[in-house]
């Protein structure tokens, strides 16, 4: 069965330099979804962490972050995600990521975040999976 993935309300918040962008989006049926693109690190990872609360607080569902197009990412993005996953979990609301990119999945396999999250390869796998 093929999953529709309607996207509408795409909001960008520029970071702060140009090797960075986290856009939201909202899917068919009303779940936001956070891309990033580029490098998370001490200089971008706020604007990550406020796209994130901002996505977590206005929605009852659950929220998926899209890090395909992250280049790297370090400690302050990860906080960044434990942050938001433990505001979430408090209401029984779900965050999935999506990873694909090999350097960024070798940090959450080391850190052991790889355990905490719901990780999956593809928009449509985590679409699926948080249904």
């Amino acid at each position: 069965m093929a999953v529709q993935l309607a996207r509408s309300g795409r909001h960008v918040t520029p970071g702060a330099s140009q090797r960075f962008v986290v856009a939201t989006e909202e899917l068919d049926g009303g779940t936001p979804l956070v891309s990033v693109t580029g490098e998370v690190d001490v200089a971008t990872a706020p604007a990550l962490e406020r796209t994130l609360l901002d996505a977590a607080e206005d929605r009852t569902g659950g929220v998926i972050v899209d890090l395909t197009c992250c280049s790297f990412f370090d400690s302050r993005g990860l906080s960044a995600l434990l942050a938001t996953r433990a505001r979430m979990a408090r209401s029984n609301r779900a965050l999935a990521l999506i990873l694909s990119n090999p350097n960024v999945v070798k940090i959450f396999q080391i850190t052991g975040f790889d355990q905490l999250f719901d990780i999956y390869p593809s928009l449509a796998m985590a679409v699926e999976g948080t249904r």
